[in-house]
């Protein structure tokens, strides 16, 4: 799988440390870790390479507080990651609509009508708007049951996996790239796999 489909590069974690001490320099390593869902030490990491590369001032505040301060080069740090985030993002969607919709076409020349999406992602939202270029019908979408509370996309509520067949789709579309050998894995324990086929997203 290209890792590049499934998650930004390792640089825009520096992004994000860098917008939330802007935001609020007086915090913790620990409040940052949380809040950016990092290991505490990966966070101490990160900040010390700052320091040492000039982008982040740290002043002691106090004994229990600790100041961390974008110096000029870390604003501008900031403001290039930025725009390479903004890159990366047409780029990674213009991507995924490509080949998503190769896959589309697939299925509807096998014959696929009625079709489920299984996987609430970016990619199924993507998945949605390539749909009105074949003569497919969304017939439903499912994901696994602990996800399904209260929850909604496109007009459909969202049904647990188990539910899928009730459906009666041609085939389930697994539209998650992340975790997508331990979804077909799921699907194939509860589809009768001689009336739905089950698609995955390629990812070359």
């Amino acid at each position: 799988m290209n890792p590049d489909l499934t998650k930004p590069p390792l640089e825009f974690r520096e992004l994000n440390l860098l917008k939330e001490l802007e935001a609020n320099p007086v915090i913790s390593q620990r409040e940052l870790s949380h809040k950016l869902g990092f290991a505490l030490g990966v966070t101490n990491a990160c900040l010390k390479r700052m320091v040492e590369r000039g982008w982040v001032r740290m002043a002691e505040l106090n004994h229990r507080k600790t100041g961390y301060y974008l110096t000029p080069e870390g604003t501008s740090k900031k403001a290039r990651l930025t725009l390479h985030l903004i890159s990366w993002t047409v780029k990674h969607y213009s991507t995924l609509r490509n080949l998503i919709g190769r896959r589309l076409v697939e299925m509807e020349r096998a014959g696929v009508r009625r079709v489920v999406f299984y996987g609430v992602t970016d990619e199924m939202e993507i998945a949605y708007i390539s749909l009105h270029g074949v003569s497919m019908r969304l017939v439903g979408i499912i994901e696994d049951e602990d996800k399904t509370l209260e929850r909604e996309k496109f007009g459909f509520g969202l049904e647990g996996i188990g539910k899928v067949r009730v459906l009666n789709p041609d085939a389930a579309l697994v539209t998650s790239l992340a975790d997508k050998e331990e979804r077909i894995r799921k699907l194939k324990n509860v589809l009768d796999l001689e009336k739905t086929k089950i698609y995955d997203i390629p990812t070359d």
